[in-house]
């Protein structure tokens, strides 16, 4: 793929093709990148999860005893099955000024202009450290964020500030809403549909879930707004439900895939509540029927906002090494509020457009990387100088 712009396209063609879709190890990548760190000098840890086949990198350019700049990558991308791709999806793909293939932009782009730019900071005389991390599962429970998070709680030294690559456009966001996502599980009563009121639809008992969840967005979106963001509400959504065996038996079970996303300043509990209050007041006449129905809600994920008060001084040292001068707010979740929770001021940008990200074709423009490789080859003459990231 010849192009003056060769090494971290060759460098993101090399992440592409490891396939770290969330329920596959990563372990393959995150040594891949180790050994690129490693053989600039920098100081890697490779911090192994519970979860067999999944692992963190954390690792540190310049001085080891002084909090530092972390730029942090996920490793993970969602899946492909069942999309229609015009090209194999772990095989990066030219066309024109773009790039195809599945995490180029979520975010294997910005970790590529990283891992190239990483001899640029190891050749610098910083007095500031630059932290490197890469995590896994963020696609779905965030697990691997969380495990750093704790490593960093613990430590002597924790990064000063992070900045995490989501695709951006490369414009600094200040903020994002919250993630959480669970299963709401309904046990019904099955029995002949000639015989219904003696038994109870776990179907129809979700699908007044789902319709009381549909009320209470309406609610929501004329209640506490950010105008800050596109959908300045918190939001909530019913992606999945499936349940029944056939149209002439009550549905024994029935689940739903429920998600909602919260502006900073609130919190999923809050509007969980509401859920649970209302699917406990149906129970009532479904055990008056059947004493084993139930509803039950587990907690799949539940990812924190990222708040702009904790960020102000952050988002206005990195603003102009962007060129952006205008702070953004995306409704899409990161794990900036994790780190946040810690006391990590952090910010988000990075190379590429949301957009396109999980979609069939996914693609990061050429000049996207470019601007990501020239802000981080400003942001090593700044460490070298000693960038101030706090008030």
């Amino acid at each position: 793929m010849p192009d003056s712009f060769a090494a971290p396209i060759a460098t993101l063609e090399r992440l592409v093709a490891f396939d770290t879709i969330s329920s596959n190890s990563n372990a393959a990548l995150i040594d891949w990148a180790a050994e690129r760190l490693e053989a600039v000098g920098a100081k890697v840890l490779v911090q192994h999860a519970p979860e067999p086949g999944k692992a963190n990198l954390f690792a540190t350019i310049g001085p080891q005893d002084v909090p530092g700049l972390m730029l942090s990558g996920h490793s993970d991308v969602v899946p492909v099955a069942g999309q229609n791709w015009s090209s194999d999806p772990f095989a990066l793909t030219r066309r024109g000024d773009d790039l195809f293939g599945r995490g180029s932009a979520d975010m294997k782009g910005f970790i590529a202009c990283v891992l190239d730019s990483a001899p640029r900071f190891a050749a610098a005389r910083l007095k500031m450290p630059l932290h490197v991390a890469l995590s896994y599962n963020e696609e779905t429970n965030m697990h691997g964020m969380r495990q750093l998070a704790a490593h960093f709680a613990a430590a002597p030294v924790k990064p000063a500030a992070c900045l995490i690559g989501e695709p951006t456009s490369m414009q600094v966001v200040v903020a994002n809403k919250g993630a959480a996502g669970y299963w709401i599980r309904v046990r019904g009563h099955s029995v002949h549909s000639s015989l219904r009121d003696d038994g109870v639809s776990a179907v129809e008992v979700a699908a007044e879930i789902v319709s009381f969840t549909n009320a209470l967005q309406r609610e929501l979106r004329e209640a506490a707004r950010h105008d800050g963001f596109e959908f300045p509400h918190t939001s909530v959504h019913c992606g999945r439900i499936q349940g029944g065996t056939a149209h002439n038996i009550t549905a024994k079970d029935c689940e739903i895939l429920f998600e909602i996303r919260a502006l900073p300043g609130q919190h999923a509990g809050e509007i969980l509540a509401r859920v649970r209050q209302y699917c406990d007041s149906l129970l009532p006449a479904m055990k008056r029927i059947s004493p084993d129905c139930d509803i039950t809600i587990e907690e799949i994920f539940d990812t924190p906002a990222l708040d702009e008060r904790g960020n102000t001084y952050l988002a206005q040292a990195i603003m102009p090494l962007c060129g952006h001068f205008t702070p953004g707010r995306v409704s899409f979740g990161t794990e900036a509020g994790i780190l946040q929770q810690i006391g990590v001021p952090t910010v988000v940008c990075g190379p590429g457009r949301i957009a396109v990200a999980h979609q069939p074709d996914e693609y990061v423009e050429i000049e996207q990387l470019q601007q990501c490789m020239r802000f981080l080859s400003v942001l090593a003459d700044q460490l070298e100088q000693g960038l101030a990231l706090g008030g």
